[in-house]
C-alpha cells in the first residue's frame, strides 16, 4: 500500500498547524488504515508529539536531522526534495493545503515520479506564455525557456526505484546550489532538473485540483481525488485561502464539515467563459500589472485611479 507523505516545520505555526489537521483528517475519513509520515526537524517533531494531535498509531511523526545554514522555510524545501531518500515504499507526497476526497489507498505510481501540469495547463498557457516563470527561474541560474510542461510540486506520487531516486537526488543538488535569500521556491528546480532527465510522468488533473484564479481546476472538481486550494490568498475564492480562518483554533466538528463537503468551501465570486471578452483581458500582461498594482501598492493605484477619473469625466 502506498504512504502518504507531508512534510511540516514550524513548531507553534497555527496556520500550517491548522491545513496540515485539515487534510491529515481527510485521508483518515477516506482511509482508516493508510500509512501517513509527517517529516518535520526535531525541534517541531517535539511539539507535535507532546500536542498529541496525531494520536494515530497509523500517523508516524518523522524527525530528520537537517544540517545548519537552512532557514525555515528552507527546512521544508530540504526535506521535501530529500524524501525519496529517507521514504521507504511508494510514496505519496501532498502539500498540506489540501483536502483528500476519495480513496486512494490502492494507487500504485503508474511511472517512477509522476505530477500533475501547473495551473492545469502547457507552460505557453500560463500567464505571459510562461515569461514570468522563466524570469525567475534565470534569476535563479536556471534555464527552463524550453520547457514544455512545467509541473507543480503540490502532489508527487514516487516509486521507490533507481529512477526516482536519482531525480530526488539531483534535484535536491540543484535546488540548493541556487537556493538564494528570499529564493526558496524548489518548483522551478524541479522542472529544470525534468527538462533534462525527463523523468517525471504526467498525471491527471484530478490528482492536484489546483484552485487557482484561471478556474481551469473547475473541469476536475466532480471527479477530484486531490483538492490543492493554495494555502492562504488575499483574493482567493475557497474558503481555506482566508488566513484569518487559519489562525482560528479549528474544533474536529469544524473540521470534520471541511472535509465531509470541500466542494462546499466556495466564497462567492464571478467566473467568465474562455471565451469571454473578460476572461480575454484578464490575460493580458496589462491587466496583470494593474492587479499587482492594486494588490501591492494601493497608494499608487488610487492615485492613478484619481487621475484616470479626470479624463473620464
Amino acid at each position: 500500500m502506498i504512504k502518504i507523505v507531508y512534510v511540516h516545520i514550524g513548531a507553534g505555526k497555527t496556520e500550517y498547524l491548522t491545513m496540515l489537521r485539515i487534510s491529515v483528517a481527510s485521508v483518515r475519513k477516506h482511509m482508516k488504515d493508510i500509512g501517513v509520515v509527517i517529516l518535520t526537524d526535531k525541534e517541531t517533531g517535539a511539539y507535535l508529539e507532546q500536542s498529541a494531535l496525531f494520536d494515530d498509531g497509523g500517523i508516524s511523526i518523522m524527525a530528520v536531522d537537517i544540517p545548519d545554514g537552512y532557514n525555515t522555510v528552507e527546512k521544508s524545501r530540504y526535506l521535501k526534495t530529500n524524501m525519496r531518500e529517507i521514504i521507504k515504499g511508494d510514496m505519496l507526497y501532498i502539500d498540506s493545503d489540501t483536502i483528500v476526497c476519495e480513496d486512494i489507498s490502492g494507487t500504485v505510481p503508474p511511472a517512477s515520479v509522476c505530477m500533475v501540469k501547473d495551473e492545469h495547463c502547457l507552460m505557453s498557457e500560463q500567464e505571459e506564455n510562461g515569461q514570468p516563470l522563466i524570469r525567475s527561474a534565470r534569476d535563479r541560474g536556471l534555464d527552463i525557456e524550453n520547457c514544455t510542461v512545467y509541473y507543480n510540486g503540490g502532489v508527487i506520487m514516487a516509486k521507490d526505484d533507481e529512477y526516482a531516486h536519482k531525480f530526488f537526488r539531483k534535484w535536491f543538488e540543484t535546488w540548493d546550489a541556487t537556493r538564494k535569500p528570499k529564493m526558496h521556491h524548489d518548483q522551478y528546480s524541479l522542472n529544470y532538473v525534468n527538462l533534462e532527465m525527463n523523468v517525471i510522468s504526467e498525471l491527471g488533473g484530478e490528482w492536484n485540483c489546483q484552485l487557482t484564479g484561471t478556474y481551469r481546476a473547475f473541469s476536475y472538481l466532480r471527479n477530484v481525488k486531490i483538492l490543492h486550494y493554495l494555502s492562504a490568498q488575499k483574493n482567493g475564492y475557497y474558503r481555506l485561502n482566508d488566513i484569518g480562518f487559519l489562525h482560528k483554533d479549528l474544533s474536529d466538528e469544524e473540521i470534520e464539515e471541511i472535509i465531509s463537503a470541500p466542494e462546499q468551501q466556495f466564497l462567492p465570486f464571478h467566473a467568465y467563459s474562455d471565451a469571454s471578452e473578460e476572461y480575454l483581458i484578464m490575460q493580458q500582461s496589462h491587466f496583470h500589472f494593474i492587479y499587482r498594482l492594486y494588490t501591492r501598492h494601493r497608494g499608487l493605484y488610487n492615485f492613478g485611479e484619481k487621475i484616470l477619473k479626470v479624463f473620464r469625466k
